[in-house]
């Protein structure tokens, strides 16, 4: 399946001074491994780095008209703006015009890759699985979750966070200070094992603002040094706002809930989540006659004093709402006219904990989108752009997120639901096995690929953007790099979202090239 030919520029990259990255993005060191609990990142990913944001100019969509393939095509507006070198700093062998996504679209990357209906199929034979460290004791997809279940389930991952603790708790740091036994002890205590019941009635509810889940009951930030402040060791994934959950269990406190999402499974804040009524309100809220998706980096809701619950709210690119129509919407909200604002009504918790919902205007200024965007390569590009300078953010930390978890908010603009982890295991579309591959080969394949595209290898999730003069170049989220041979072999840690070629090595000097797995292209296969 080839897309585009490769692009050539005047000069040839010098691939000596160009920059290499190491990533400490993912979770996993197993690209197959399929679990709720973190893998700890290594001592040496613990260094911060300076940020370098970049600011990008928000794309605006068209339908193509007055083609014979209408129906197939979806045209985006073109962006001439370039990156000024002279006060944005850019990695080596990356030119100024390559920090624009027009610089990577071709004249057939509005291509439609996957229909509504398509992607509805792709999503439901994706369902991510969380097992446990037994590999057999696993919690039902999350569309498959009863009014009850077994609570030997639940006590199995629990027990597998307590064993987690680490054997030498000196060696990680909590505000400055080293931890000891006791501490994690009372982790594990806080964590109520002891009342889970045999039979566990299953809470349905949705995530209400954004946060992070924990490996315990607790806001603590615990690091591998007394300085790092992007590794957090307790810390396992992102809550996003306004996801289906299901609630199995309440921490000692009171102040924290046991919650399962469609691909993992954690602590967060009881304040984050909002019950639903019963499982029917649970599954309808899943499926409203139209969303507003956030197509921005983020967007946030203003200071309204008529809505604490909503003030100041960030919502990250990908977050869906539930869009009420103009006949519907009330014609004034909270003392405001709705005139040039979309209505949505989001999910708030209550008093009592359960979901009250609030109307809330999100104006047609910002970058936001009446239903999902088209999934087209331009359309993945021109998204994944928009976080180009991002922070990095471990597991969704920082309010920014790491490898996969960039990749999963861009392709959630899509309808895309990719599993938080082992998205390279994806089935169902376009996919091609490099591990077997010599150089010359993996190059071949890559360049046939449709921007926009996911290259991985055990550790890390890369989009793919083109190839030119022969090198392939990428954007991810990314921890820390090395050079490519012959360079030096110092770290640079951007932790930040940027983009490289594929000659960049790892902590063992391999190229992410020679290391590279699976390719895969989000299209089903004919």
């Amino acid at each position: 399946m080839k897309y585009r030919k490769h692009k050539t520029i005047s000069a040839v990259l010098a691939l000596s001074t160009a920059t290499a990255l190491l990533c400490s993005c993912s979770q996993f060191t197993d690209a197959n491994a399929e679990t709720s609990l973190p893998t700890i990142p290594a001592a040496e990913t613990s260094e911060t780095a300076t940020e370098t944001t970049i600011e990008t100019t928000t794309e605006t969509t068209m339908e193509t008209t007055g083609t014979e393939n209408m129906e197939n095509t979806f045209e985006t507006a073109s962006d001439s703006s370039e990156i000024d070198t002279a006060y944005v700093r850019t990695v080596d062998g990356v030119s100024a015009e390559m920090m624009n996504a027009d610089y990577w679209i071709g004249d057939n990357d509005n291509i439609i890759l996957m229909k509504p209906e398509e992607i509805k199929a792709f999503n439901l034979e994706n369902r991510g699985i969380i097992k446990a460290r037994d590999g057999e004791t696993v919690y039902p997809h999350l569309d498959e979750f009863g009014d009850k279940l077994d609570g030997d389930i639940l006590r199995t991952f629990l027990n597998d966070c307590a064993n987690s603790i680490p054997d030498y708790p000196p060696r990680y740091y909590l505000d400055g200070s080293r931890t000891d036994y006791l501490y994690w002890r009372n982790l594990i205590d806080l964590s109520n094992i002891d009342a889970v019941e045999d039979e566990i009635t299953v809470q349905y509810a949705y995530t209400v603002k954004r946060m992070t889940l924990r490996m315990f009951p607790t806001e603590d930030r615990v690091f591998d040094g007394p300085d790092d402040q992007y590794y957090d060791y307790i810390l396992y994934s992102e809550c996003m706002p306004y996801m289906p959950c299901v609630v199995l269990h309440e921490s000692v406190d009171g102040e924290y809930l046991y919650v399962v999402f469609d691909s993992y499974a954690a602590w967060v804040r009881k304040d984050a989540v909002a019950l639903c009524r019963n499982r029917d309100d649970w599954v309808a809220r899943q499926n409203p006659e139209q969303w507003l998706v956030v197509t921005a980096r983020e967007i946030r809701l203003g200071n309204d004093p008529y809505s604490p619950a909503t003030t100041d709210l960030v919502l990250p690119m990908g977050t869906q709402m539930e869009l009420v129509s103009a006949d519907e919407a009330p014609d004034v909200i909270n003392q405001r006219t709705t005139y040039g604002d979309y209505v949505v009504k989001i999910p708030t918790r209550g008093s009592d904990g359960y979901i009250e919902d609030e109307y809330v205007l999100i104006p047609i200024s910002d970058d936001v989108h009446v239903g999902y965007l088209p999934l087209t390569p331009a359309n993945i590009v021109r998204q994944a752009f928009k976080l180009l300078g991002d922070r990095y953010g471990w597991g969704g930390d920082l309010q920014a997120n790491d490898c996969t978890g960039i990749t999963r908010e861009i392709y959630r603009c899509f309808g895309v639901l990719l599993p938080r982890v082992g998205q390279s295991n994806s089935t169902g579309i376009y996919k091609a096995d490099l591990s077997e591959m010599n150089e010359d080969e993996k190059l071949a394949e890559i360049a046939g690929l449709a921007p926009g595209s996911l290259i991985s290898f055990p550790g890390h999730m890369m989009i793919y953007l083109g190839t030119v003069d022969d090198v392939p170049y990428v954007i991810s989220a990314v921890g820390s790099f090395v050079a490519p041979a012959p360079g030096p072999t110092d770290k640079i840690r951007p932790n930040s979202v940027i983009i490289t070629s594929l000659y960049v090595r790892r902590a063992n000097l391999n190229t992410w090239l020679d290391t590279a797995t699976v390719a895969m292209t989000l299209k089903p296969e004919k």
